[in-house]
């Protein structure tokens, strides 16, 4: 991801002046309130993978997840964006690789948009359709293809996600600063009536430094189940794969998937869009962990009120749980446009990166014409004394002559 961001700021500045660029461009979790421009299509395809030992306690080293997405969006009537998205390649399982999903997603903005704005708002709303059979699982918390995943919790069949989205452009009012910050809060609730009680709120936050050929940025992102108060979720399960005998466990707020993002993306004036991010775990462990100790440690609290995890016993607990989710991942885009109309907000984008970049080199020519005339100026001084000097050695060899 490095050496794409060093090729972006290479690229020499002839080159760099006519940027197809995506008017929706959003980050990882983070959507931009903006949408594509009308009649606009872009094609998103990614790749991403992660290391994960479904147990912390087995030996051996841990296993790798290689996945595979495509995306394609569309513009429509300048403020609306239809998109449709899979997983093509999720978790393999008995050696054979499954499909993932399909979502299908619609997003609209406010009407005043042709220009770069200050504040923009949006909504979008997003069904999927989970097709994965079997996967492992934390702890075994699943039933085919609902429970918890290396990603986070996720439900088989569907699910409505709706989500607010805000963008703050800090370019439209200080044309020197491209910074955009990005905030989105939402909901994904489950169409099985099963798992309604575990629908999760959403939100994601973002800052990105947009330049002209390259684009760094940093995102926040927290997928947490719903609850009516302070203490953790409580999970209570009788699943087939259990032999019909229920468990229970719960989820504390640390405990929910939470990721600090930092990744970046190279534009190139084609339209060709190189992007590279890095999830990194943030999620941390409250009350019993998945280890045998804390397994032991928990069933044995119910006859001893002094034990280390009694309070979660008298809760009604009977296995642990901490997130033992993927620790990091590493994804990679190439995003390109099939069909594109400069809109009116990335055109003016352009001139101010532009010139703004112009301005700069500007002010370092000048400094270097300034310091050049200084060293011309030195060197004339040197060679003005270099031949007095020699004068005044030959006038010296000439009176002794005589």
């Amino acid at each position: 991801m490095l050496v794409v961001l060093l090729l972006g700021v290479c690229m020499p500045l002839s080159s760099q002046t006519d940027y197809k660029r995506s008017r929706g461009e959003g980050l990882y979790k983070c959507e931009s309130a903006n949408t594509v421009g009308s009649g606009d299509v872009w094609v998103h395809l990614r790749v991403l993978g992660f290391l994960w030992d479904a147990d912390p306690e087995a030996e051996g080293r841990p296993k790798p997840y290689p996945f595979a997405e495509a995306k394609l969006c569309g513009g429509l009537f300048n403020i609306a964006e239809l998109s449709l998205e899979s997983r093509a390649l999720s978790y393999i399982w008995d050696q054979k690789p499954q499909f993932g999903s399909i979502v299908a997603g619609a997003k609209v903005t406010t009407p005043n948009n042709e220009d770069i704005r200050f504040h923009g708002f949006g909504l979008e709303i997003k069904y999927q359709h989970n097709f994965v059979k079997a996967f492992s699982s934390i702890a075994g918390f699943r039933n085919e293809g609902t429970g918890f995943y290396p990603e986070g919790f996720a439900v088989a069949g569907g699910t409505m996600t709706i989500s607010a989205l805000y963008d703050l452009d800090l370019i439209a009012k200080l044309s020197w600063l491209p910074v955009k910050m990005y905030a989105n809060t939402g909901a994904r609730i489950p169409f099985n009536k099963e798992y309604v009680d575990y629908s999760q709120y959403l939100i994601y936050l973002g800052a990105a430094y947009v330049g002209l050929g390259a684009d760094v940025f940093i995102e926040y992102s927290i997928e947490a189940f719903g609850n009516t108060s302070t203490d953790p979720k409580k999970f209570s399960f009788a699943w087939p794969g259990w032999g019909g005998s229920a468990k229970t466990w719960e989820v504390a707020f640390p405990e929910n998937p939470m990721y600090l993002t930092i990744g970046g993306r190279v534009r190139y004036p084609s339209g060709l869009v190189l992007y590279g991010a890095v999830p990194l775990l943030l999620s941390q462990n409250v009350g019993s962990a998945m280890t045998d100790e804390d397994r032991k440690a928990l069933s044995d609290s119910k006859n001893n009120p002094n034990g280390k995890f009694y309070d979660e016993w008298l809760r009604g607990v009977t296995d642990p749980f901490d997130p033992w989710y993927a620790k990091w991942k590493i994804i990679l885009q190439a995003s390109f446009p099939f069909f594109y109309k400069m809109t009116g907000a990335e055109m003016r984008r352009n001139f101010l990166l532009l010139k703004n970049r112009r301005d700069k080199k500007k002010i370092d020519i000048d400094k270097r014409i300034d310091l050049q005339q200084g060293e011309s100026e030195q060197d004339n001084e040197a060679d003005r004394k270099k031949r007095l000097e020699e004068i005044k050695k030959r006038r010296e060899e000439i009176e002794n002559k005589e």
